[in-house]
């Protein structure tokens, strides 16, 4: 939750100063969502009205040089792919009085169906999933990029950062690292041990997933060269026309990795289709053939091999003890019944694994 004192409103409105000078606020509204700063504005031009979001960096959960590329990789998608995206009005890296970097983009309306994607009716649903696949398409046809990592800026331009001990070439060497962190963190009670009501909940089945991921990582095919990809592309950061299901806007741009696309394709499908929650083993296999078929269907050359086939498996299950190890954060206000239903979720899934 946002701490709303933190940002006096007198900040908002110098920091809008700021961006568009021209510019007056008529009205703030706080989100209570989020870590960060985010505000909806309604804001007075020379020639409108226009409803407008102020994003701030004021928590310490991304590192500033990554949350400097949320407006520049915005602008860039908007003006290089068919994905859809707010324009970006303005942004500042640094101020010696407000808290940044903060931006400024449109505000585009849409549904969030966060937590809830069995409320669209199933052709929508199907739609999502589809333009999911064209979108990421159309990131990944961005380019190749020079190595595996969190993108952010260095001297004001896009780049790939290094990671904790440098430049990491091979992206096996990435899941691995992060593999290892997410067992310890459920050998240990969770990345969130302080929200947890179990922190053993999964620790039982830290050894059977540890020796499965080491010999599923031991034989991974070599990965595909690094390109961009939005490793959080999930229902919470869509803006979805609810009748249709027309994606209006895929948000959060922050925390981008440069990894291999199949990466991108395991996590996404993680977060869109979840067998034994939203849908039926049946269902999600349907869902999962229109994504695929609508990514390949944009990508030259692009088939799914049993080679990339293989991967999208090994990452789906990374990204499956990811989601373990951030149980307590995630459903932080669910019931204890629900976080034991999901629980049983997460085992039923990986037992096909083990």
């Amino acid at each position: 939750m946002n701490d709303e004192s933190s940002v006096a409103d007198a900040a908002v409105h110098g920091m809008i100063g700021h961006l568009r000078p021209e510019w007056t606020v008529d009205a703030i509204r706080r989100s209570e969502h989020g870590t960060d700063l985010v505000a909806f504005l309604d804001v007075v031009t020379p020639t409108e009205t226009l409803s407008v979001v102020l994003k701030a960096t004021t928590a310490d959960f991304v590192l500033s040089m990554v949350a400097r590329s949320e407006p520049r990789l915005l602008d860039l998608v908007g003006r290089e792919t068919s994905i859809p995206v707010p324009e970006v009005f303005g942004f500042a890296d640094s101020h010696a009085e407000y808290p940044a970097p903060f931006y400024l983009m449109e505000r585009v309306p849409g549904e969030n169906y966060e937590g809830r994607p069995a409320d669209l009716a199933a052709d929508a649903r199907e739609r999502v999933v589809a333009e999911a696949g064209r979108h990421l398409a159309a990131l990944h046809d961005l380019g190749t990029l020079p190595q595996v990592g969190r993108v952010g800026v260095h001297e004001g331009e896009l780049t790939v950062l290094d990671g904790e001990h440098g430049p990491v070439d091979d992206f096996r060497e990435w899941v691995r690292a992060d593999v290892e962190d997410a067992l310890d963190a459920l050998a240990d009670g969770t990345y969130y041990p302080d929200l947890a009501t179990k922190p053993d909940r999964f620790a039982d089945l830290v050894p059977a997933l540890r020796e499965a991921l080491d010999a599923r990582l031991a034989s991974l095919p070599e990965p595909a060269p690094p390109r961009y990809c939005h490793w959080d592309y999930r229902y919470g950061n869509l803006l979805v026309d609810p009748e249709t299901g027309a994606t209006r806007a895929v948000l959060d741009w922050a925390n981008l990795l440069a990894a291999e696309p199949a990466y991108n394709l395991a996590k996404t499908e993680s977060h869109l289709l979840d067998p034994g929650a939203d849908d039926s083993t049946e269902r999600a296999a349907a869902l999962s053939d229109s994504f695929r078929d609508a990514y390949a269907a944009e990508r030259d050359e692009w088939a799914f091999t049993d080679a990339i086939e293989q991967r999208i498996e090994t990452y789906r299950l990374k990204c499956r003890v990811d989601a373990m190890a951030c149980l307590p954060l995630w459903l932080q206000d669910a019931t204890p019944a629900e976080r034991d239903d999901r629980e049983r979720q997460h085992r039923t899934f990986v037992a096909s694994y083990l």
